[in-house]
């Protein structure tokens, strides 16, 4: 499905991304672990097409999006770090706003909201409440729902539950369980390992821009050594 190919991107003389290769597959959860600096955050750029690699190349069914980003952009949906939303606007008129960008109209949009709340789970009351009022869990669930409107094949997430409570951090693990269950592929980004372990199938591991592991969850883990222990083991290593 999305294949990345010796990719590599420099920042001046800091080579951030250094000859990555992966892929993900159909309803495939990617956890993407890797230290501050570890070159994930630019990864994922380059994957949703904010920035352009050096060298490499990165495929979506067989097609470079390097060359074609538009194809990537129709079939992707991104979830910044970042709230990217209208705080003097109700969740509702958020969701329109998005929808709208994203090209869908009338009915189709009216069905694309109602999918992404049942998603997300937002009653119609609480959509209708203005951004600035909801706590920083419902704002990061509405992102992702904004992410979820034009029924992408493939949604990006980096680190949607930083800062939250555990309460809120249940709820935007279950949305992301549902999103899988209705066939979307999802890259992860976190800093929460027992989340990973939760939802991730399959553990890319990153240090200084290179690929350190790529391997089933299973079989990384043994049987009494969790996510956590596993990857402090192999970087103390390192």
């Amino acid at each position: 499905m999305l294949e990345l190919i010796e990719v590599t991107k420099k920042y001046k003389n800091k080579t951030a991304v250094d000859k990555l290769s992966f892929s993900l597959k159909e309803g495939e959860v990617i956890g993407l672990l890797g230290s501050n600096g570890a070159g994930k955050s630019t990864t994922i750029a380059m994957i949703a097409t904010l920035l352009k690699p050096d060298q490499g190349e990165i495929l979506l069914d067989g097609e470079s999006i390097i060359k074609n980003p538009k194809q990537m952009r129709e079939r992707l949906g991104y979830v910044p770090q970042d709230i990217a939303l209208y705080e003097n606007l109700s969740g509702l008129d958020n969701l329109k706003f998005w929808g709208r960008s994203y090209g869908l109209r009338g009915d189709a949009l009216k069905e694309a909201i109602e999918t992404v709340s049942d998603i997300i789970r937002f009653t119609k009351e609480e959509l209708r409440q203005k951004v600035c009022t909801y706590s920083g869990g419902m704002k990061r669930r509405i992102n992702i729902g904004v992410a979820l409107l034009h029924n992408p094949k493939i949604v990006v997430m980096d680190e949607p539950t930083v800062g939250l409570d555990i309460i809120s951090r249940r709820a935007i693990i279950a949305a992301i369980k549902e999103i899988n269950k209705r066939g979307v592929s999802i890259i992860y980004t976190g800093h929460y390992f027992e989340e990973i372990e939760e939802i991730c199938s399959r553990i890319i591991i990153l240090e200084q821009g290179k690929l350190l592991i790529n391997d089933t969850k299973e079989a990384l883990l043994h049987e009494q050594m969790n996510l956590e222990q596993y990857y402090l083991s192999i970087v103390k290593e390192e």
